[in-house]
């Protein structure tokens, strides 16, 4: 495997700082770059790293500040992008609305320039160096749309492939269904209820929202898959391990929390008489499907697994905070 120097955007986020232990793990020739600007989303704690300091760095940046973008190019060699970095906070949250403009479109474009302006002799001519440098953008699947967040990833999707059609940029796109695992933010609906139902008050709602989950393992090896295979221009769907409401994500939770302290709340079985199974994709995705590619952990096991991360986590922080 030759090696690579990839800057990695926003590797202090959920999906960034598992993709960033999946890297560091699986190629031993590759040197990572992080930038992050640490805003509440992130968590530097996800990526001590202590025993990687000659292949993984991190510096606190804006994408937002394309001169700061270039200078990375300037101490790094850069080979490729793959960029996670967004502002993904709700409306009710983010503050400044603008914030969803800057930083998803303006700070893709700066990204892309950096790019182009390091990999690029001229439109459609790649420095023999960078022929195979690549820019890998993280968007959302085709079913999420309607928000200021949604329409800037659209808008900044769009100038992606621009940059590929003009300019000759090689990018892929890979589009993501809701994604959960260790280390997300404990705002995010699965971190969340899994702290009601340790609390015991977590309300199992009536139906809520439909939604298709992937686990973020199986997700970085898509993004992988994509990295390394895509064709160039190409936007590629993720399939996801499971579709449910949030009265059946709900039950599931109670139910595998069960199986560490029996005789609680309702039985795995009984959720599967009231009719809360779980739902696989019913027919192929619209776009491209990951090359080669199918979720392969199951939705309980990935369930399971993010439970037993929570479970720790939170008994150590109540230990400290009894000392």
């Amino acid at each position: 495997m030759s090696t690579k120097t990839i800057l990695i955007t926003g590797g202090h986020g959920f999906i960034g700082s598992n993709m960033i232990h999946y890297y560091l793990n699986k190629y031993p020739d590759y040197q990572l770059v992080n930038i992050d600007y640490n805003t509440e989303a992130a968590n530097p704690d996800n990526i001590p790293c202590p025993d990687q300091a000659n292949r993984y760095s991190f510096h606190r940046v804006d994408i937002r500040n394309a001169y700061a973008i270039s200078h990375l190019f300037e101490l790094y060699d850069i080979t490729d992008i793959i960029h996670f970095a967004a502002e993904t906070r709700s409306q009710d949250r983010v503050g400044e609305i603008r914030l969803y403009e800057q930083t998803n479109v303006l700070g893709t474009m700066n990204l892309l320039h950096a790019a182009q302006s390091a990999w690029m002799a001229g439109p459609h001519q790649p420095n023999p160096k960078y022929a195979a440098s690549r820019f890998h953008h993280l968007s959302l699947a085709e079913t999420e749309c309607g928000t200021l967040y949604s329409e800037s990833k659209q808008r900044a999707e769009a100038m992606i492939q621009s940059f590929h059609r003009e300019y000759g940029l090689n990018v892929v796109t890979t589009a993501s269904p809701e994604v959960f695992g260790p280390m997300q933010q404990e705002d995010e609906l699965v971190p969340r209820s899994i702290r009601q139902a340790l609390e015991g008050n977590l309300v199992i709602p009536e139906q809520g929202h439909q939604r298709n989950w992937l686990f973020i393992v199986d997700l970085c090896e898509a993004v992988d898959t994509v990295f390394h295979l895509g064709e160039a221009g190409s936007r590629y769907e993720i399939d996801y391990n499971a579709g449910l409401n949030d009265r059946e994500l709900a039950k599931h939770i109670t139910a595998l929390l069960n199986e560490h302290f029996p005789g609680n709340g309702s039985s795995p079985d009984r959720n599967e008489e009231n009719g809360d199974s779980l739902h696989s994709r019913a027919s192929p995705p619209v776009q491209k499907p990951v090359l080669g590619f199918a979720p392969f952990t199951p939705f309980k096991s990935g369930l399971r697994i993010t439970l037993d991360w929570y479970i720790q986590k939170y008994k150590y922080a109540d230990f400290l905070r009894r000392r």
